[in-house]
């Protein structure tokens, strides 16, 4: 299970770090302070750290401001942070001389304020989090040296041990104490600030997730040896829900034959409850836990042939021998719910709760791998088939990076827990735990350089063209306020410089990249992933294969890359059905791509007349639909992040813009490279 504490600071409430304080903030010696924030409301004129009155960093609504002893009045950043998010802020002080620097604050890499001041008056307050906010906290860490370079680039884990890491309060294992090696003291939480556990999971609510169809699953449904485990978080049901609660299930469609685990409430707490077949027949067994509502568990089932065993929290908990599965001939696995054709909407006993670390296998676990696995990935292990970690932004299988089916209503969401309600897998360390390696929070945080990129030694353009290209972004550069026009145009330029060295170098397509190919008479959709390329679906080709297979990929990358600008995604095998058609039947975007591709300067507007010609030949609209509906994986996260984006763009004037620029010139040269592949005489 991935989890990690955090400070948990409302308004009125505080952090002190220590008994002194860490930093000379006199401006005679250089220094630096780091920290990710999540702001929960916008606060006006508050305080997220401070030293004293006149040292602190703080918010007007969600406007970052700071103040230095002796300045006349605060510095207020132009572009706003995002609520209920992660970021990384960074406060950086190079010292100039007596009393004298350059202070410099970055989020996520890019400097919001900056500036310099002389007649710095000494501040020697021990830091407080917190008294005007309401925010959480991870990762404070105290340098007596300023960053440069790669060390301005966000780090969600632990920083490094550094000779100039002063202290260092994470609160990642549900402590509050200095894990800088340097024992500052342990912080004070004052006032009802508490350390609080989070666990980034999925939320399934009269829902379920379906394991893709083309991962060819036949786990219990071919009689063999299996297994299935997942991390669960129950509260107390309603009134309203029915008893039974299925974790996992795997039954015919038709026949209602197969195998269930779940949990049922009697009143007090949770109690096991599986089901499976016998030489006699379909049985059913219990097991009397009574699980509070409201904590973490774990939950696996091994099959090796002729026995069930199942594991509560890395013990075991019911073993039944002389079980036999029988095979199924149309089996459909469901992690939250159990198919059944008696229902509506062929679902029953619905799980209401949070799903973490969801692993299927085609093998029998033993004891120490069931607990081994609680806590790692085991998407690289012999016999594991699938693995949902469901712990960050990707939300597919991460052994075959392929996409799972999202019934009804499932979204991301984060659990918040006091410390001792986590339970650690038994016999691992608690705070080894919590620093389980996990998605970073905030994707964005990776698009930015500490140093300039060099434009690449490539083939797909040149500096002119890629020049063209920078050129055509200026309208929406323009969007921007002015402070930051300029530092949005050198990140649009490396962006797109660091993806023409990985797409036309050595380097190959960038991960979660799709390209595609012509094998035999199939055109063969490829998903990049950071384990190599899976095959994401294939469509026949009858006529001239190669001049449409290579159209195919040129007007797919255009409309995807498009999408991905925006946050929707791109969603693989299903557009492959209703990109045949307007390939194949329209004669506007075929000549369209032909233009295009010999074109003699590639340059945004390109991406532009492929969409246009999708209208015009009539299928943008069906293949939209074929990416919204039949509850695809990313409708609920990746749509809502659409709507946040596109209504933070009006409401900010312009911040979100930035984002989008980003997103687009990062995978432009792909769309470029789709171009250069055209096939000789087509």
């Amino acid at each position: 299970m991935y989890q990690y504490g955090t400070a948990d600071v409302r308004y009125g409430q505080y952090v002190q770090f220590g008994g002194q304080c860490p930093l000379d903030l006199s401006g005679s010696t250089s220094y630096a302070v780091g920290f990710w924030l999540r702001p929960r409301a916008p606060i006006y004129d508050g305080k997220l750290l401070g030293s004293g009155s006149n040292w602190f960093l703080g918010l007007h609504g969600l406007q970052l401001t700071f103040s230095l002893p002796g300045m006349s009045s605060r510095q207020l950043s132009g572009l706003e942070l995002r609520p209920d998010e992660w970021q990384y802020v960074l406060i950086n002080f190079e010292s100039t001389g007596t009393s004298a620097g350059e202070y410099t604050v970055y989020v996520d890499g890019t400097v919001l304020i900056e500036g310099s001041q002389s007649n710095i008056t000494r501040s020697t307050t021990p830091f407080v989090l917190g008294m005007s906010c309401d925010a959480q906290f991870f990762n404070v860490a105290f340098w007596s040296a300023a960053r440069s370079g790669d060390q301005l680039k966000p780090v969600w884990d632990v920083p490094q041990p550094d000779p100039t890491l002063a202290a260092c309060y994470s609160f990642s294992d549900g402590s509050s104490v200095d894990v800088s090696g340097h024992n500052l003291g342990q912080a004070s939480l004052l006032n009802g600030a508490q350390v609080v556990m989070l666990a980034p999971s999925l939320r399934l609510v009269n829902a379920a997730a379906q394991p893709s169809p083309r991962d060819g699953l036949t786990m219990s449904a071919d009689g063999g040896p299996f297994s299935v485990h997942a991390w669960f978080h129950l509260e107390a049901p309603s009134p309203y829900q029915a008893d039974s609660h299925t974790l996992f299930a795997c039954l015919d469609s038709v026949s209602n034959e197969g195998f269930t685990l779940g949990l049922q409430w009697d009143e007090t707490g949770y109690n096991l409850q599986t089901s499976g077949y016998v030489t006699d027949g379909k049985r059913g067994w219990g097991k009397i836990t009574r699980l509070p509502p409201g904590a973490w568990h774990h939950l696996a089932a091994t099959y090796d042939g002729s026995t069930l065993i199942l594991y509560l929290d890395g013990e075991l908990t019911l073993e039944i021998p002389g079980v036999v599965q029988p095979t199924l001939a149309q089996p459909v696995w469901l992690f939250g719910a159990q198919p059944s054709s008696r229902v509506a909407g062929g679902a029953a006993y619905d799980f209401q709760g949070h799903l973490q670390a969801a692993g299927l296998w085609s093998r029998a676990l033993s004891a120490s791998e069931v607990q081994q696995y609680m806590s790692q990935d085991p998407s690289d292990v012999d016999g594991c088939v699938a693995y949902y970690a469901w712990n960050g932004t990707v939300l597919s299988n991460q052994v075959t990076g392929n996409p799972p089916l999202f019934h009804n209503t499932a979204t991301p969401s984060i659990v918040v827990t006091p410390p001792s309600d986590s339970t650690p897998p038994p016999g691992s360390d608690v705070a080894a735990q919590q620093l389980a390696k996990a998605d970073p929070p905030l994707p964005s945080a990776q698009m930015s350089f500490a140093q300039p990129v060099a434009f690449p030694a490539q083939k797909l353009l040149t500096q002119d063209q890629a020049q063209a290209v920078l050129a055509s972004l200026e309208p929406l550069l323009a969007t921007l306020p002015e402070s930051t026009r300029e530092r949005m145009r050198s990140l649009s330029r490396d962006n797109l410089y660091q993806g023409l060295a990985r797409v036309g170098g050595p380097g190959g397509a960038p991960v979660g990249a799709f390209t595609g190919q012509v094998e035999g008479n199939h055109f063969v959709y490829y998903h990049h992933t950071a384990k190599g390329k899976v095959e994401a679906g294939r469509m026949q080709l009858s006529v001239n294969t190669e001049c449409i297979g290579w159209i195919v990929t040129v007007a797919a990358t255009g409309f995807s890359m498009l999408l991905a600008a925006f946050g929707v995604g791109f969603a693989g095998a299903r557009l492959i059905s209703p990109i045949q058609k307007a390939v194949t039947e329209s004669t506007a975007l075929l000549n369209t791509v032909k233009s295009v591709a010999e074109s003699s300067v590639q340059d945004a507007d390109s991406i532009i007349r492929i969409i246009k010609a999708f209208y015009t030949a009539g299928t943008l609209g069906k293949i939209f639909g074929a990416v919204l509906t039949g509850s695809w994986f990313t409708i609920a996260a990746n749509c809502a992040m659409l709507l946040l984006q596109v209504a933070a763009l009006w409401a900010t004037g312009g911040a979100y813009v930035a984002i989008v620029i980003l997103q687009l010139v990062a995978n432009f040269a792909l769309f470029v490279y789709a171009l250069t592949q055209r096939p000789a005489g087509c």
